[in-house]
């Protein structure tokens, strides 16, 4: 049923269900139109209850997927019927929709011999296609103006100034397709490798210094929004986030200076440039962006969730507890939180269990949510638990420092065991080199007896260690130290009492 959900659910249809178009698309009655109308009620619907629903059997699978195949292909017919939400779309989106509809329309025309409306369509689709640097559809609506002026018309002027156009549209496009591929091919790498990140710096580099040359020739957008992006993958991959920050705001520059709106690399740079924040631990700076910036960011979209992840981790990052505990609250208080993919879930059900934590330790002023149960908490992280490199490292230690606030000496003396094998098999020192030196730390507390002065004591050469590689340096991602280790562990040695305790 995913498909028809989501033509149902992520299409603007109210329009076109209000006029008169709608009863031949879909006649009332039928089981086409109970179709959509059930589908449009409930967006988590399955092919059983829809089956139920429509012939009384939940076992007419067949006969529903002869009448999804149907009304899927009514409501396909009817795409280009559809009006752009004008509020939600950006000038260039709509600018987008508009040519992309122009150009269907034209092709239909060219096929049915009605050349004359098909040209102008065409001439109407590039002046928008040139305006907004939409490259592909400028050279295909060259494309055929030259064969049109050319093989039909018979007009040499036309004719060739359509040939140059096609020509140097085919040429940029190759240039963007280039910088595209390369800047694709070094995330793909990132995401099925584990090579050191001077390696990705010194290949971020080579790809940039091949695409480096055009974007001084060009100033096409597609072209230097993939560049960008390359020249900086190759100084965060140095950890150098000071040059990254630059070379965001100087993105930024360009892309505000088009003679129209784009929200999309607006948001990539803003966001990458409070990534920057984060690391450099600039909580003022990346406070004002999102202030000033936030509204690119419609509330519970995905970016606005991953947005508000960003304020969080800057304000723990600077230890402005009260405004993480807030931003962790007004987020699981969003209406479509729950269903939000599980990686977004649950990333912040580990950034509450964190925000309970400040609040019972009195970091943060706020009152602690007395519902609030530890024990529920891995159970609502079934993806990360089984994550044995990345966020599963924070659930554990969360889970584990939560045993000590409440003196469940003997629970955490059994999750430090299960921490140490954890450490041992998956915690490697190259990689996640802070996390490993922390959970080292934290494997003190129950040899110095849960004795504060005894656990600081114990864990000063690991302590040592986690200093000589600061954050910002460090080869994790920023999502995984929701809280500088360093602060933390100061934290974690308040909780633990000043006598020796023996469970």
């Amino acid at each position: 049923m995913r498909d028809l959900v989501e033509l149902v659910h992520r299409l603007p249809w109210s329009r076109l269900r209000s006029s008169p178009a709608w009863d031949t698309l879909l006649p009332p009655g039928t089981k086409m139109a109970r179709l959509f109308s059930f589908v449009q009620a409930n967006a988590e619907l399955t092919e059983a209850e829809a089956a139920g629903h429509l012939y009384g059997s939940t076992d007419a699978i067949g006969r529903l997927r002869s009448l999804k195949s149907k009304t899927k292909e009514r409501l396909l017919s009817a795409i280009f019927l559809l009006e752009p939400d004008e509020a939600a779309f950006s000038d260039r989106q709509q600018a987008h929709y508009e040519c992309q509809r122009r150009w269907a329309t034209a092709l239909v025309l060219l096929n049915k011999k009605v050349s004359s409306v098909a040209i102008e369509q065409l001439e109407r689709m590039l002046r928008h296609a040139e305006h907004f640097e939409f490259t592909e559809l400028a050279m295909s609506a060259a494309f055929h103006l030259r064969h049109h002026y050319g093989m039909i018309q018979g007009d040499a002027e036309k004719y060739r100034y359509y040939r140059q156009l096609y020509r140097q549209y085919q040429a940029l496009w190759a240039l963007e397709n280039e910088a595209e591929e390369l800047y694709t091919e070094l995330l793909s790498t990132m995401a099925n490798t584990r090579a050191p990140q001077q390696d990705m710096a010194r290949t971020a580099e080579a790809y940039f210094r091949r695409v480096e040359p055009h974007l001084k020739a060009h100033a096409s957008f597609r072209l230097h929004l993939n560049g960008r992006l390359l020249q900086m993958l190759a100084y965060s991959s140095r950890h150098d986030y000071r040059a990254v920050a630059d070379l965001c705001e100087d993105a930024l520059a360009f892309f505000q200076s088009k003679p129209y709106r784009s929200p999309l690399p607006l948001q990539i740079f803003y966001y990458q440039l409070v990534v920057c924040c984060v690391q450099m631990r600039d909580f003022g700076r990346g406070q004002a962006i999102l202030r000033q910036h936030g509204h690119l960011y419609p509330p519970g979209t995905l970016n606005w969730y991953k947005v508000q992840e960003l304020y969080f981790l800057l304000a723990t990052h600077t230890q402005h507890y009260d405004d993480a505990f807030d931003t962790c609250m007004r987020v699981l208080r969003e209406a479509d939180f729950a269903k939000q993919p599980p990686y977004i879930c649950e990333t912040w059900k580990i950034y509450e269990a964190y925000a309970q934590l400040l609040a019972r330790t009195r970091r943060a002023d706020r009152t602690p949510d007395p519902n609030f149960r530890i024990g529920k908490f891995l159970n609502e992280i079934p993806t990360f638990s089984k994550d044995r490199r990345g966020m599963n490292i924070p659930a554990l230690i969360a889970r584990l420092l939560f045993d000590i606030q409440q003196k469940r000496y003997d629970a955490a003396i059994e999750r430090v065991e299960a921490l140490s094998k954890y450490a041992d098999r998956y915690v490697r020192k190259n990689e996640l080199f802070r996390s490993n030196c922390f959970l080292k730390m934290l494997l003190q507390i129950p040899q110095a007896a849960f004795h504060r002065e005894a656990a600081a004591r114990k864990a000063q050469r690991y302590h040592d260690m986690l200093g000589q590689m600061p954050v910002e340096l460090a080869n994790q991602p920023h999502e995984i130290e929701v809280i500088p280790y360093e602060d933390l562990w100061e934290m974690t040695l308040e909780m633990l009492p000043q006598q020796r305790v023996r469970p």
